[in-house]
């Protein structure tokens, strides 16, 4: 199960409520089902916006801290929870707006949202706020556990429909596909109109095209780009060395370059420069043309 990040969206002022909530999540910190992250988290010499921002942009669930200095800041209110608010309603994030003390919000974007603790009573208000954080904890677990449903029914969902998954149930140590186009033999595509035959090869371990990531069997915009699919071979965890994403995903790294520059790494990978790991997003690929990826077991 994955790790998911949870971001804090408070005012300074609430801090010490904070600093409770982060006491009551150590269950699911402990299982490693979640990780917090605020800005209390950006160390020395980092542009705090820049770090703000990735980190926004990479949470799974986002919670909103609400009291009147929440709602009174401009940064709290304008940019983070406006931002949270269109990841939530694209499906990237999910905002749960947590209730710290009383304050008109009933016309705040996130107020159609069901809010925690039960019945959206500002934890101030609870006679026991450890209750009033527990009934939080608890809501978050849920969440989490939705999340990690939906997503494990997603790899279900494509692994039974994706025929090359199917393929590698029943071929897992070597296929064959079209080094073209990725059919497999008696399979039919365009390719064979373009050239005289398919270039069937063997292939071992994880394969994708070198170009734009696709597996075997899948479409891109690479072979309008390209003669042909460029697939290759891969052992161990496999990223693009510039943007940093696994193949099949999209970046734009394809619109500054002909094509990625997968590579596969073992152990530990993060940017010599900026620190990232692989997928994440950083500041860095605007300073130089690309990440640049090490490998530390």
């Amino acid at each position: 199960m994955a790790t998911i990040k949870l971001f804090y969206s408070y005012s300074h002022v609430d801090e010490e409520l904070r600093n409770e909530l982060e006491k009551h999540l150590a269950m699911l910190r402990r299982e490693k089902i979640l990780r917090g992250w605020h800005f209390r988290k950006i160390t020395p010499g980092k542009e705090w916006k820049n770090e703000i921002d990735r980190n926004l942009e990479t949470a799974k669930v986002i919670s909103l801290l609400v009291s009147p200095d929440f709602m009174n800041s401009d940064y709290c209110y304008d940019i983070e929870m406006k931002r949270a608010m269109e990841l939530h309603n694209t499906g990237k994030a999910r905002v749960i707006p947590i209730i710290l003390r009383a304050v008109d919000y009933s016309r705040a974007p996130f107020a159609k949202l069901q809010a925690l603790p039960k019945d959206g009573e500002p934890v101030t208000s609870w006679q026991n706020r450890d209750e009033a954080f527990y009934d939080i904890a608890q809501g978050i677990r849920r969440v989490c556990e939705e999340i990690q449903e939906a997503t494990d029914t997603s790899i279900e969902s494509s692994s039974r429909d994706s025929p090359l998954s199917t393929r590698a149930q029943n071929d897992l140590d070597s296929s064959v596909f079209c080094s073209r186009c990725g059919v497999k033999p008696g399979e039919s595509s365009e390719c064979v109109g373009v050239y005289s035959s398919h270039g069937f090869k063997s292939y071992t371990g994880n394969v994708c095209c070198s170009r734009c990531g696709v597996k075997p069997g899948e479409r891109s915009e690479c072979v309008g780009m390209h003669s042909s699919h460029g697939f290759k071979s891969y052992t161990g965890n496999v990223y693009c060395s510039r943007c940093g994403v696994k193949p099949g995903e999209s970046s734009e790294c394809v619109g500054m370059y002909s094509s990625h520059g997968f590579k596969s790494y073992t152990g530990n990978v993060y940017c010599s420069r900026c620190g990232v790991k692989p997928g994440e997003r950083s500041e860095c690929v605007g300073m130089h043309s690309s990440h640049d990826f090490i490998t530390h077991s």
